[in-house]
């Protein structure tokens, strides 16, 4: 086994990652090392069409990359999944310059981010700043157009989510049944999904399950154009990135992370604790 790199946001779990650094040094010994870096900041950007496989220790807030991974809760365990697991591509996508890989939101789904997560992490002091008075109360006309060449919609919604990962941000089962390894991304359009209907079905689709009052439609897509009249906000990985209109590009074989696995494989190089601390 050569070195081992460790990013890790030593603040992120409300300490829990800096925690793990003895063990981790412990464990390692001579062969780890550590860089620490700043809430917000991920390594596994940088590592895109790269053969460094990737360790995941999720030690953040709602952990769901971790889940759709199917790794250990407990963060001693993830570790020696990460040194000994089975490293498999998984996707990503990328709106701009900004890379996601749990999923990204449109319109009122954007809006209404900032709010969820400030009450999963009990920031309720954040609830003053999120921006609820841009939570529309009437749906917008949007023209989408997927892949090349491009096929046009015009759809009418509150809100449409782009998936990587079948949940997101405070455990939403937004996309159920579509895998984090699948090289297209998902669009899932809302209609008639507006602030009520969504803040009432909210329990049923943590669940997996569909909501009442509202319909809904999912592409598979490559490449995906999205413009409107109206100003609409864009989250990507829970970070307000701006307005539409956004061209999104999915990226197959984006990293490789180590899945659990019963054999041996190589151990990865990169060992990313808790480097985000939502996902």
């Amino acid at each position: 086994m050569g070195t081992i790199g460790v990013v890790m946001n030593p603040g992120s779990g409300h300490g829990l990652a800096a925690r793990l650094e003895p063990w981790i040094r412990l464990r390692l010994g001579d062969k780890v090392d550590i860089h620490k870096i700043e809430p917000g900041g991920s390594i596994a950007g940088a590592l895109i069409g790269t053969e460094t496989p990737v360790g995941l220790i999720a030690t953040g807030t709602n952990n769901n990359i971790s889940s759709t991974l199917g790794l250990p809760s407990d963060p001693h365990e993830a570790a020696e999944v990460a040194l000994g697991g089975e490293p498999q591509w998984v996707s990503a996508g990328r709106i701009g310059d900004y890379v996601f890989f749990e999923g990204a939101g449109i319109g009122l789904e954007a809006d209404l981010w900032p709010v969820g997560e400030a009450i999963v992490r009990h920031q309720f002091r954040d609830l003053m700043h999120a921006p609820l008075k841009l939570a529309r109360d009437r749906a917008v006309v949007m023209d989408i157009e997927i892949d090349s060449p491009p096929k046009r919609q015009k759809v009418r919604a509150f809100t449409m989510t782009i998936s990587n990962t079948p949940m997101t941000g405070a455990h939403l089962m937004l996309a159920p049944g579509i895998d984090i390894r699948d090289e297209p991304l998902y669009l899932t359009v809302y209609h008639d999904l507006g602030r009520l209907q969504m803040i009432a079905s909210a329990s049923e689709i943590k669940k997996g399950h569909h909501g009442h009052g509202y319909s809904e439609e999912r592409f598979p897509f490559m490449r995906l154009k999205v413009t409107a009249a109206t100003p609409m906000h864009v989250h990507a990985d829970g970070t307000l990135i701006g307005t539409l209109p956004i061209e999104v590009v999915s990226i197959p074989k984006a990293i490789r992370v180590a899945y659990p696995a019963s054999g041996a494989a190589t151990a990865p190089q990169v060992l990313e604790a808790a480097a985000v601390p939502g996902p």
